[in-house]
């Protein structure tokens, strides 16, 4: 039977989608951070920090193409938690003096991705933080875990520490600001002039508070479609100009549901066949990933209801730390290409 997932109908979505795969488990209470008892200093003015930490949303840029949430503290107590450090660790360039266990400090991030100058991305990162050990371990000179030299410089106001091309600062000891420079910079600049107001549409921010979601992800290339090696590696988002997709983890492995909206019925019409292709091979790859050749590729199920494909990917554990041990791999080499340019 067709289903979709709209904006209305985003909160249905593990009960109606996932139930034929996994069974819903209700979303924790996420701990409230509670606010440091110093000010985050800017030029001219103060902010308060509760409002930083209250609402992180509100310091992400406006602009966003895409909006991820991850409840951080529900992966790491997933069969995924070593691969979630891992990417949490090069979001975060810590050296070891810092006092940092991502598994331990970390527990919300909220992270978009925007074609301000470039490819550009900024996370905010909420947890319990040692700052004062942060600032020694950076001061005296330590590099990150992945051995590159981290580099401290001044932007309104804040230390920005930065190693190869993925840089963070630190607002309060609950808060953490991670990103590229110019994502990083965009950021700051919210807070230096107090538009902390919500620029991340709504519809993407509630996705995250689908029952049962550990994460999720909403894109909106409604004016500037995905291209160039996105869709060259996934040709189902030609035409795109939303998507919407939420995961869970229930061992032993991930699943993840979501929609793909297209601009006319013709494009997902392709979409939902390129999906399906991809789904016709997973036999025949999954064969020869038991003789150490190809890889998994886990069953997919579509649907499609005019301009929207519907999917569901449910994910075996192998499969899941290959993805996001990829993820890790990919940040890992965007701090190692910025090293080479300095």
């Amino acid at each position: 039977m067709p289903f979709s997932l709209s904006t209305r109908a985003a909160k249905a979505l593990c009960t109606h989608v996932l139930s034929g795969v996994v069974a819903v488990f209700p979303l924790t209470a996420l701990a409230g951070c509670t606010g440091e008892q110093s000010l985050v200093l800017v030029p001219g003015q103060r902010t308060d920090p509760l409002k930083v930490d209250n609402d992180p949303v509100s310091i992400l840029p406006a602009g966003i193409l895409a909006f991820t949430y991850v409840d951080a503290a529900k992966l790491f107590q997933s069969g995924l938690g070593s691969e979630v450090s891992g990417m949490v660790q090069s979001l975060l360039p810590l050296p070891p003096t810092a006092n940092f266990v991502a598994s331990r400090d970390v527990t919300r991030i909220f992270a978009g991705t925007y074609a301000m100058q470039g490819a550009d991305f900024c996370a905010v990162i909420q947890g319990n933080f040692d700052t004062e050990a942060i600032r020694r371990s950076v001061d005296t000179g330590a590099v990150s875990l992945a051995g590159v030299p981290l580099v401290k410089s001044r932007y309104a106001d804040s230390d920005v520490y930065t190693s190869g091309n993925i840089g963070f600062t630190m607002l309060t000891a609950h808060t953490l600001i991670s990103g590229n420079e110019t994502g990083i910079r965009r950021a700051l600049d919210r807070i230096r002039f107090s538009k902390l107001e919500r620029a991340v549409p709504a519809w993407m921010t509630e996705l995250g508070r689908t029952p049962g979601a550990a994460f999720s992800l909403a894109g909106d290339f409604s004016t500037q479609s995905p291209g160039g090696s996105a869709v060259q590696n996934m040709p189902f988002l030609t035409g795109a100009t939303q998507v919407r997709v939420i995961g869970n983890y229930l061992a032993p492995g991930m699943n993840l549901a979501g929609t793909i909206t297209f601009a006319d019925d013709a494009a997902a019409g392709q979409a939902e066949s390129s999906l399906n292709a991809l789904s016709s091979l997973a036999p025949f790859m999954n064969f020869l990933s038991s003789f150490g050749l190809g890889i998994n590729i886990p069953p997919i199920k579509t649907a499609r209801k005019e301009k929207e494909v519907a999917f569901t990917v449910p994910m075996d554990d192998g499969t899941a730390r290959a993805l996001l041990r990829k993820g890790g791999d990919v940040l890992k080499a965007t701090v190692k290409i910025g090293q080479q340019r300095q």
